[in-house]
């Protein structure tokens, strides 16, 4: 995120909105598809793509900013790590695999590719599973607001994806079939 971003500022409605829809297409095709088992081939087949619009980046000195779309990236980012640790409790085959969509090292540091700087404890505390009341929020309004919309998603996904091979479809849904476009431009001065 670079210096000019602004916060993350969604608030719970564009969270469960941007939820209803993703959730809206699986549950169609879910119901028509349950007996399938969770898999690359299966997905590929039965469920349709879903457009999530586009997010614009910019490459300085070999670091990928995000110019527009941070908004849409950090939710989605909460998501995949409420998927994450749902998994991991599920002892889901999928656990690395939405790990490795959340972060990659650097040695031996984790590293977000939604890196918001100032606020990566957060992210950390959350991707470890600690009780979100639990997490200093002091590092600014991003932080709170993340918090309070992963619990938002926590509870929706707790409802929605109980049973665990729901919730693996649902992970092969949401990392092989949601769409992202991203548009990548080529300048120095982006903030312009």
């Amino acid at each position: 995120i670079d210096f000019y971003q602004r916060d993350y500022k969604w608030s719970e409605e564009p969270v469960k909105r941007l939820m209803y829809d993703i959730f809206y297409q699986f549950d169609e095709t879910y119901d028509k598809h349950s007996d399938l088992e969770p898999n690359k081939e299966n997905i590929n087949s039965k469920y349709p793509w879903y457009y999530l619009n586009t997010y614009v980046t910019n490459n300085v000195d070999g670091k990928e900013f995000v110019v527009d779309g941070q908004q849409r990236l950090t939710t989605l980012t909460l998501m995949l790590i409420k998927l994450y640790l749902m998994a991991k409790e599920k002892e889901s085959k999928t656990e690395k695999w939405v790990e490795r969509k959340i972060l990659g090292y650097s040695g031996t540091e984790k590293e977000f590719w939604m890196n918001h700087t100032r606020h990566v404890k957060v992210l950390s505390c959350l991707l470890e599973g600690m009780p979100p009341s639990s997490i200093d929020t002091a590092s600014g309004i991003t932080a709170v607001n993340m918090i309070k919309n992963y619990q938002v998603i926590s509870s929706y996904f707790d409802e929605k994806l109980s049973e665990k091979k729901q919730l693996e479809t649902f992970i092969f849904y949401f990392l092989l079939r949601l769409v992202l476009i991203n548009l990548a431009v080529d300048t120095k001065h982006v903030p312009m």
